[in-house]
């Protein structure tokens, strides 16, 4: 597989690490790794794809029967075979929306879309989706039904976003490839704000990690240079595009050499100016995040093929300028035909082969290791580092977030340790260095422990699947098995067998002080071998190391510090710290007061938390407290009490700290998490989880609506309603919907009584706004923050931008890449 070669010179057998004890550097070795130059192999969110219909219900999508001219029942196989059998892992599909140009989608729609996406997460597969409304003609759906649909297929997309590996952005005209609509002149600056708002309302109610594909480079073009706000936009971020957003927008070409301008796609006119075709073109070679990786450019070719030479020299030269990640192998064949006839000679690290073989190599990234430099004898519980250097040798990068993992595999314990710092987006086509990682090992049991490079999907519940997982381009490292790359077949892991032992604690004492000095004796600590040192650290900071057992410090602050002291063994193991000694240098009363304890509620209202706490005591004497709410100091008091009051509702976290007179201030008490008192209910209540009517089985909500949910890991993916609330346990995956459909211009908030992990995990869609639940303002200004007790999250119908007038539904998507429990006891405006 590999050959191997001494890196660093052998050291001691790595130590067991503990807390406070540092060991001698362990062993390592480099690898060097044989190329797999020419295999085509599959490898996910990349390559070739083949067009299906994912809808196959003609009753909803008429492009599912054979009564449309051209229909193809292999298209309609959840099987994928044929494309399984291309060596491809991805499909196409459009969303056809012809039938409900002026109509809600239904409900059968949406759970035959989930049951596509499910049969091609069976499959190990991903899919390209766009909406159309219009096969072959012209489009003028309005502005509010397009942003309708968004709404109602947000939550599909949302609940399989794992295998939805990007959206071309759709909708307008024919195809919806963004002409033969009123939406789509470039020339026309009157059309740009609707498209621009469609594009946000997209980014806006799919998940951040779902890239979007515009058609045409002008129109990136175009919404780069907005900085401001487009009339009549209601959605987050005032509606302009975040960095994120932008991060999000690919490119899309329908028609790849069809002639010099690609049929269109370089060559339109726009209100913004004219630009050459070879201006749009470089805007397409130029475009990268703002991390530096590749985005997601795909499409495919049309019934032309004008800039496409025999040679294939246009080929080569735009995918691999452009960094194409995906492109149509079903259409079209004067193009694919073409290809597949080239045969091109060998060519740098290329073998002689087709056009077309060459492309399905290169399409997205082709990652191939070269050396890695990792610990060869290892220890349980310390330090293990890694390095490597990589070749991609795609047209582009991974442009979805994956994480990275070294995996220790005994074949009977697999450890999966995270190198959290690598981001293999950044591994662009060409040379890739991946500095020294370091990291610690588990707790793992000792032995010889196979070592591998782990690339899953960033889903959680997509790695257990190996058709998920990157595979790279050499020889002998591939376990198809387990998805892994193989850098090594025996890593020792074991106990320590060397000097392992670190020395006692010493007792330190203070032996008097001066205006700008402290000094300090210790007894001498033990050790098996022998004690060689000790480190002298004052208020945590290491300030000398000395060989002896006395130590004075000079050029000392005034005031009061506190000192420890380790001690070191010759194998660099140190003890654990002495007890800590406080003196005051420079001032007559040094002596802090003892940290408040016992800080608890008395009593709350809808607008006040009221607290006590245990006195401290003093050398000299207390003067007072100082309470501090999230961190800001809001009071200062004689006494143990005190009443925090004009609060909104919420939770708040307090902490105490005691005062003497000459003004030292002790540590900081416990963080103590208070809540105000829930109000009395009160205005409309859309559910309040007392049974009636029973969730799920009712699939009714108190107004009589339907309700649901899926994707949990509870309640069979339903959630579960105990004690009055609805508990819904999620894994970056989850849809909660309860409709609404009343107007609501009466009220002012919406109003969530809720717990749980965090704000940031999900977001809440809502009369055409779609948040992430923490990002929603309320009123001060303020965000929602979860805790683990009750609060109501009164969040202002208007400052939102809610429809007040057409809610719509309520949904709350669980796709940010979290895990945890929220607990909803009510919703309801008021």
């Amino acid at each position: 597989m590999h050959r191997t070669r001494i890196a660093a010179a052998l050291l001691a057998v790595a130590l067991l690490s503990t807390p406070g004890v540092a060991h001698a550097a362990a062993p390592t070795t480099t690898a060097t790794y044989t190329a797999d130059l020419g295999t085509v192999f599959t490898n996910p969110e990349r390559g070739f794809h083949n067009r299906y219909e994912i809808v196959d219900d003609p009753a909803v999508n008429d492009y599912a029967s054979n009564t449309i001219p051209g229909f193809n029942p292999d298209m309609l196989d959840r099987t994928f075979a044929r494309a399984k059998a291309n060596g491809n892992t991805l499909i196409h599909s459009y969303l056809h929306l012809d039938k409900y140009q002026t109509a809600d989608l239904p409900p059968a729609l949406m759970t035959n879309l989930g049951t596509g996406l499910a049969a091609i997460r069976a499959q190990g597969m991903k899919i390209v989706l766009r909406v159309a409304y219009v096969w072959d003609g012209y489009s003028a759906v309005t502005e509010p039904q397009m942003e309708r649909h968004i709404d109602q297929l947000a939550p599909v997309l949302a609940a399989n976003a794992d295998v939805v590996l990007h959206l071309e952005a759709g909708f307008f005209g024919a195809w919806g490839e963004w002409h033969s609509s009123p939406y789509t002149a470039s020339s026309e600056e009157s059309q740009a704000p609707v498209r621009y708002r469609l594009v946000k309302k997209l980014l806006s109610s799919t998940p951040a990690t779902m890239p979007i594909a515009i058609r045409y480079p002008i129109f990136n073009y175009e919404f780069a240079q907005r900085t401001t706000p487009p009339p009549g936009c209601p959605l987050p971020d005032n509606c302009l595009m975040t960095t994120q957003d932008k991060d999000r927008l690919g490119f899309h070409d329908d028609c790849f050499l069809a002639d010099t301008a690609d049929m269109g796609t370089y060559d339109q006119n726009s209100w913004l100016g004219w630009f050459d075709v070879s201006v749009k073109k470089q805007w397409v070679y130029d475009m990268a995040t703002s991390a530096g990786g590749n985005k997601m450019i795909g499409g495919e070719t049309c019934n032309a093929s004008g800039a496409n030479d025999s040679a294939g020299v246009n080929a080569q030269y735009e995918l691999s300028h452009q960094h194409w990640t995906e492109i149509n192998e079903d259409y079209a064949p004067v193009n694919t035909d073409i290809w597949k006839a080239a045969h091109l000679a060998a060519s740098g690290n290329d073998p002689a082969e087709t056009l077309f073989t060459r492309i399905e190599r290169k399409l997205g990234y082709r990652l191939r290791l070269q050396d890695a430099t990792y610990t060869t004898q290892a220890v349980a519980g310390s330090p293990f580092t890694f390095a490597a250097h990589l070749t991609n040798d795609g047209y582009a990068g991974i442009i979805k977030p994956r994480p990275v993992f070294l995996v220790f595999d005994n074949g009977t314990q697999r450890y999966n340790v995270p190198l959290p710092d690598l981001d293999p987006r950044t591994w662009r086509p060409g040379a890739v260095t991946v500095p020294t990682q370091t990291v610690t090992l588990p707790s793992m049991t000792a032995g010889t422990y196979k070592l591998a490079l782990w690339l899953p999907d960033q889903a959680t519940g997509l790695r257990g699947n190996p058709a998920y997982s990157v595979r790279l381009a050499n020889t002998g490292t591939w376990d198809a098995t387990k998805g892994y790359n193989v850098l090594a077949g025996a890593i020792q892991v074991g106990s320590c067998t060397a000097d392992c032992v670190p020395p006692t604690a010493p007792t330190l004492t203070s032996t008097g002080t001066t205006a700008t000095s402290a000094s300090l004796s210790w007894t001498g600590a033990t050790d098996n071998v022998g004690v060689t040192g000790y480190a002298v650290l004052r208020d945590g900071t290491q300030v000398a190391t000395v060989s002896g057992t006395s130590y004075t410090d000079t050029g000392v602050p005034a005031g009061s510090h506190t000192y420890t002291v380790t001690a070191r063994d010759a194998a660099g193991n140190v003890s654990v710290p002495s007890n800590a000694v406080t003196v005051g240098v420079g001032c007559t009363d040094c002596a802090p007061p003892s940290t408040p304890a016992g800080l608890a509620v008395t009593g709350t209202t809808t607008t006040s938390i009221s607290l006590a706490w245990n006195p401290s005591t003093d050398n000299v004497g207390v003067t007072g407290y100082l309470v501090f709410r999230d961190g800001t100091q809001v009071a200062t008091v004689v006494g143990t009490a005190y009443t925090d009051g004009g609060l909104s509702a919420g939770s708040y976290t307090y902490t105490v700290r005691s005062r003497d007179a000459a003004g030292n201030l002790s540590p900081a008490s416990a963080p103590l998490t208070a809540s105000t008192a829930p109000p009395t209910p009160a205005g409309l209540v859309v559910d309040d989880y007392d049974g009636t009517p029973a969730y799920p089985s009712a699939a009714k909500n108190d107004l009589g609506k339907w309700t649901g949910g899926n994707c949990f890991g509870n309640g069979g993916g339903n959630g579960v309603v105990a004690d009055g609330a609805l508990t819904l346990q999620y894994n970056n995956c989850g849809w909660f919907g309860s409709d609404v459909g009343v107007d609501v211009s009466s009220r002012t908030y919406l109003v969530v009584r809720i717990k749980g992990t965090s704000a940031a995990h999900f977001n809440l869609s809502l009369g055409g706004t779609t948040k992430v639940f923490a990002d929603y303002t309320l009123d001060g200004g303020g965000h929602p923050a979860l805790t683990g007790t009750f609060q109501d999250i009164k969040i202002p119908l208007v400052a939102n931008g809610i429809n007040r007038a057409n809610p719509a539904q309520l949904a709350m998507g669980f796709w940010y890449g979290g895990s945890g429990t929220v607990t909803i006891d009510s919703i309801s405006f008021v």
